[in-house]
């Protein structure tokens, strides 16, 4: 009988001693696993680095910004050239994918990123970081796909109305536009549950960056890569590769190609201009798209932390509103010459004088 309860006895301590070895497992684990959070400190503090900073940036930017953007939509709609008639549509079809993706930015959103975290806050009007992020990219990819279409246009126009192109070129176009809401809808479709994944989130940092001051929440749109990294891939590849093909293709044409037949030189010449003006236009806002958003890529791959650089990225993305307006105005000769008309009123123009010699059949003229 003692033996029988000596026996539950030690039956009973061994429980009692794995649970309690269970639970202190437990327990470790949870305190290591969120050591990184509950031992960080806070960034270095910086003005540049701070969302006070960005706020007020992206304020003053606009205050720039709208009536620039409203000057590029006259100049597209009242003076463009008959010369350009067939290209107005997909200026103005860009012009507006450009307003629309300053206005997310830099109005509505104001998005303070705090990568390597894929996580940030929305400072702007409308706090709804989620829905701002995917229209951000998404507005990306349509300004992307839009100069793909613009460079396509000028291709077929000048170039391959006889080509075999001219059977497909019509579905290429709706469908690249199709795809456009859809590069980056599968990270919407799997948004972490966000109380765990600010923790995650949070973890992942090497220190607490300046956090806004009016209570807004931490927004995560993944914790894991994967997903949101082959979406990026496509999304920026494929109008990437789009873009890229019929800039070469209309840069080699541009060389190599005889005049088009049935076209007066001094159209063809007038349309090479037009697509140069194009060229020089698209390239530098690729530029202006490509350099942030392969920076996200670099500072999360590689985990690299720093504020100052989070927010530049993002004024980046904000002033290539402003600066694609900017281009377009000063690339197409018609609407820099109506931009730069008052300056012609403080410049003297030289003056012309005629002087007619005594014999009838010489006329000089001289300018002073």
């Amino acid at each position: 009988m003692s033996h029988n309860q000596g026996s539950e006895s030690n039956v009973s301590l061994y429980s009692l001693y794995i649970s309690l070895k269970f639970t202190c497992s437990v327990y470790c684990f949870l305190f290591f696993h969120n050591l990184n959070t509950i031992l960080m400190i806070p960034c270095e503090n910086n003005y540049y680095a701070s969302p006070e900073f960005l706020k007020f940036t992206f304020h003053v930017i606009t205050c720039f910004a709208l009536p620039i953007h409203a000057f590029g939509f006259y100049c597209v709609l009242c003076k463009t050239p008959s010369h350009m008639s067939s290209v107005r549509i997909y200026l103005l079809n860009l012009h507006c994918w450009c307003v629309a993706l300053y206005l997310v930015i830099s109005f509505f959103g104001i998005p303070y990123l705090i990568y390597p975290a894929i996580a940030g806050y929305g400072l702007g009007f409308i706090e709804s970081p989620g829905l701002f992020f995917y229209l951000g990219v998404t507005f990306i990819a349509g300004t992307s796909t839009s100069m793909f279409v613009l460079f396509e246009n000028r291709y077929f126009t000048i170039f391959g109305q006889t080509s075999y192109w001219k059977y497909f070129r019509k579905y290429i176009v709706v469908a690249s536009y199709i795809f456009v809401p859809l590069y980056f809808l599968p990270p919407q479709l799997f948004i972490p549950e966000q109380t765990k994944a600010r923790e995650v989130a949070l973890a992942s940092l090497s220190c607490v960056p300046e956090l806004p001051s009016d209570n807004r929440q931490l927004f995560v749109q993944a914790t894991e890569l994967t997903l949101i990294a082959v979406s990026i891939v496509i999304g920026e590849g494929v109008p990437t590769i789009q873009c890229g093909t019929f800039f070469i293709l209309n840069c080699f044409y541009l060389v190599f190609a005889k005049k088009p037949s049935g076209l007066s030189k001094k159209t063809v010449h007038m349309q090479h201009k037009l697509v140069i003006a194009l060229i020089i236009q698209s390239s530098i806002t690729i530029v202006l798209f490509l350099v942030p958003v392969n920076s996200v890529i670099f500072f999360v791959f590689f985990h690299h932390q720093n504020q100052f650089h989070n927010n530049f990225i993002v004024f980046a993305l904000a002033i290539h509103g402003i600066s694609s307006t900017i281009i377009m105005i000063l690339a197409h000769k018609p609407y820099r010459d109506f931009a730069l008309h008052p300056l012609s009123c403080f410049i003297k123009k030289p003056k012309t004088v005629s002087v007619m010699p005594s014999v009838p059949s010489f006329r000089s003229t001289l300018e002073f």
